[in-house]
């Protein structure tokens, strides 16, 4: 498997994203988020003309979307970045908050210049998300929602929060590693919530999730002929 590679948002005038849960709909059209009903309600959000990737909250009550900043660029381990930031709004337009700003540092752990892979934690209070950082590999992050600290988890090319199972919250990342001997290797390793490692899943990821995530394990029964 090769290393989950980083995607270096931009805003394009012309590009929709959508995020959906229950009868809610957010998009990003134009560089601005919108919210739409099932029913084709629809309801702008932001005027910045600089957003998008716009991600639901579990319950359908928050939405978490980058901010373009053209003109600022972070340095990085694979060279300058265009900057943005990662808002928080509510479904009702309400409480538009900022809740990591990019910043530029000599320890790539601490350095946030633009934003990947965002995910709410299946309680909605917490944000994970990679960010460029090291010249082989991104940085995952998570951000605390109920009081915007936010600190550095792992090393990564991306990230996957497992949504049920046994191992519900717990991430799934994408890593190089070196061998002791020599030569390097890109596999899945799936961490705690809090960055502590529980071991490798390997190339693929198929076979441990029909094993412990239980959406995966209803479907594959389902298929199973009686």
């Amino acid at each position: 498997m090769k290393l989950i590679a980083i995607t270096l948002f931009a805003v394009a005038a012309m590009s929709v994203q959508h995020a959906s849960a229950g009868d809610l709909i957010v998009e990003a059209n134009r560089g601005n988020i919108f919210l739409r009903t099932s029913h084709g309600e629809a309801k702008q959000l932001t005027n910045s003309g600089r957003d998008s990737a716009p991600v639901l909250s579990p319950d359908a009550h928050w939405i978490v979307f980058i901010r373009a900043l053209p003109g600022k660029e972070i340095s990085t381990g694979i060279g300058d970045i265009p900057a943005a930031e990662l808002w928080r709004i509510s479904v009702s337009g309400k409480n538009l908050t900022r809740l990591v700003a990019p910043r530029a540092a000599e320890n790539m752990q601490n350095v946030i210049a633009n934003f990947d892979s965002v995910q709410f934690s299946t309680d909605g209070r917490y944000v994970f998300f990679v960010t460029p950082a090291y010249a082989t590999s991104g940085a995952v992050h998570v951000v605390d929602t109920t009081n915007g600290k936010e600190r550095f988890l792992m090393g990564g090319g991306g990230v996957e929060v497992i949504q049920s199972g046994e191992y519900r919250d717990c991430l799934l990342v994408g890593q190089h590693r070196h061998f002791i001997g020599g030569g390097s290797y890109d596999w899945l390793w799936l961490f705690r919530p809090d960055g502590k490692e529980i071991g490798p899943v390997g190339e693929d990821a198929t076979k441990f999730k029909e094993l412990f995530v239980s959406d995966t394990k209803k479907l594959q029964n389902k298929r199973e002929p009686k």
